[in-house]
């Protein structure tokens, strides 16, 4: 009785899935040494801020693997499925909240010039107690103060960066970092549960063209808080970089990131059509994050950040 023989794979079947598997592998690859990428023509500036989008891969990859068969295909395509989960995957679900004894909270904006006013208004309403604001438009600074003179009576302003209080201001000092002009501040907010020292920051532009200015002022804010020996620490604005970029590192290495409450990236910019990057942050040291919401505040280009903290850690 004859018997049937396996059918053979085609050659270019075999070259198929051989490069299929090739591609899952340098999707994986980018996902994990995108830092090391030269940055050549802002290429590593663009690969760094839009690492976790490569997982939209992914899905496209899953197709292929559907048209191509095989087992090789399928275990290909795990290795970027486990990169990304275990890269991306704990940001992307959302951090249990709660409502610690001892909380502060904290907002922080970029009001794109015009919409200081309104962001101050809606964020206070929202329970903000600490509001810092960035890009602060010219003029706006009494019109801010005499929105808030009720509810935050302290501030302090630097060029176009303010922070406005519940809480006693005090010890305040204009930041430069490196700029060679002031466009950042720390100061310590005397709460009821002992002071804790806020750094207001607004990094400078990072473009493919140029990004030196940037670099320079988040490892300056890097080396100001490797040195600061307050217990308590705050520090939010508009970084211009995401948690992935290069340059991130030296400030993520010194402060943890507040824990975004819901699902997805706590994606803060351009607010239209959609966000694409998380270049707002609130970075933390003695303290914890209990909650952190994004919040569509004015008509800024920015979304603003709302987080818990809880001074009892």
């Amino acid at each position: 009785m004859s018997h049937a023989s396996p059918q053979r794979l085609s050659a270019s079947l075999i070259i198929a899935r051989i490069f299929f598997v090739l591609l899952c592998l340098a999707l994986a690859g980018l996902m994990v040494f995108h830092q090391q990428i030269p940055d050549v023509l802002g290429l590593g500036l663009v690969v760094d801020n839009l690492a976790p989008w490569a997982g939209l891969g992914i899905p496209a990859l899953f197709l292929i693997a559907l048209v191509l068969r095989g087992r090789s295909s399928f275990i290909g395509l795990l290795v970027p499925v486990v990169v990304w989960a275990v890269l991306f995957g704990s940001s992307f679900i959302p951090h249990t909240q709660r409502a610690p004894e001892t909380a502060l909270e904290v907002a922080t904006q970029n009001v794109h010039e015009s919409a200081g006013v309104q962001a101050a208004r809606e964020l206070a309403d929202s329970g903000a107690q600490v509001i810092t604001l960035q890009e602060i438009g010219e003029g706006q600074e009494d019109q801010i103060s005499a929105e808030l003179a009720k509810s935050h009576p302290y501030k302090y302003m630097v060029s176009t960066v303010g922070v406005w209080s519940a809480y006693p201001l005090k010890n305040a000092q204009p930041l430069d970092l490196g700029l060679g002009w002031n466009r950042a501040l720390r100061v310590d907010v005397s709460t009821d549960h002992g002071d804790v020292r806020l750094y207001a920051v607004h990094a400078a532009s990072a473009r493919p063209t140029g990004h030196d200015e940037r670099d320079a002022m988040l490892a300056s804010l890097a080396n100001y808080v490797q040195s600061d020996d307050s217990a308590k620490i705050v520090a939010a604005g508009d970084f211009n970089a995401t948690s992935t970029d290069r340059h991130f590192a030296p400030v993520a290495q010194a402060l943890d990131e507040a824990q975004y409450s819901e699902w997805g990236l706590a994606m803060t910019w351009p607010r239209s059509p959609f966000p694409v990057l998380g270049i707002d942050h609130v970075m933390l040291r003695g303290v914890e994050s209990a909650n952190l919401q994004r919040a569509e505040i004015g008509d800024s280009d920015h979304y603003a950040l709302q987080a818990t903290i809880d001074l009892g850690s």
